[in-house]
């Protein structure tokens, strides 16, 4: 037996009532939902609507659309961050190693123009805050598209947050070995490197977020 389109709806909006607030979430649960309310129905045409939807929520287990979502989360944020590394990972060969060296030896040789090398870094990484802004901003516009929001255009966030806690401990750090790094100028190459990878990871974040928010809209027609 097949659900009506009124069904599918009412389905629907229980599940968006549960509080999955991602779209493809909500898409994904309402075919399960659906599907196994029809397996239902198939074995006993006598059970009533309520009925086969009560049997078919009780195969998820207790909160299992919460644990759906978080296991969704949980993938989506490995998958991110592995393609992330990846992509940050082919700067580190060459040729493209060499674009790196040659920004930290740079972002290194500035140091030698400012009387206090502790406040150069901590000017580098207030550029490297700076230049996220945007990319934190997209990300904010691009949360909803078209009013609906997507799990994956969520994962994103976490390279823009990542940048804000880097820059957190560089200062922590700065003020703990002051001292030290006034007086041995090399310590700065360390948090000149550091700040190279997080140009990187600001890019390649910016890349990801690009290419995800693409995606979605061709897979969802969504353009």
């Amino acid at each position: 037996m097949k659900l009506t389109t009124e069904q599918i709806e009412y389905v629907e909006n229980y599940i968006i009532s549960k509080d999955i607030k991602y779209y493809e979430l909500q898409i994904e649960l309402t075919d399960h939902m659906v599907t196994s309310m029809e397996e239902f129905w198939k074995k006993d045409p006598e059970l009533t609507f309520h009925q086969v939807k009560y049997y078919a929520e009780d195969k998820f287990g207790r909160n299992g659309f919460k644990a759906i979502e978080e296991e969704r989360t949980q993938i989506l944020r490995k998958e991110f961050k592995r393609a992330q590394l990846k992509m940050v990972a082919e700067y580190f060969k060459f040729p493209k190693i060499i674009l790196s060296i040659l920004l930290a030896f740079l972002a290194f040789k500035a140091s030698f123009y400012f009387d206090e090398p502790v406040n150069f870094v901590a000017k580098l990484f207030g550029l490297l805050v700076i230049l996220s802004i945007p990319a934190l901003y997209s990300f904010y516009t691009n949360r909803k598209i078209k009013g609906k929001r997507f799990l994956q255009l969520n994962m994103s966030h976490s390279t823009f947050s990542g940048i804000f806690v880097i820059m957190y401990w560089v200062i922590y750090l700065l003020d703990s070995f002051k001292e030290s790094v006034q007086s041995h100028p090399i310590l700065i190459l360390p948090f000149c490197c550091l700040w190279v990878l997080g140009i990187l990871f600001l890019i390649t974040g910016i890349h990801l977020q690009t290419k995800t928010i693409e995606n979605v809209k061709n897979q969802y027609q969504l353009i």
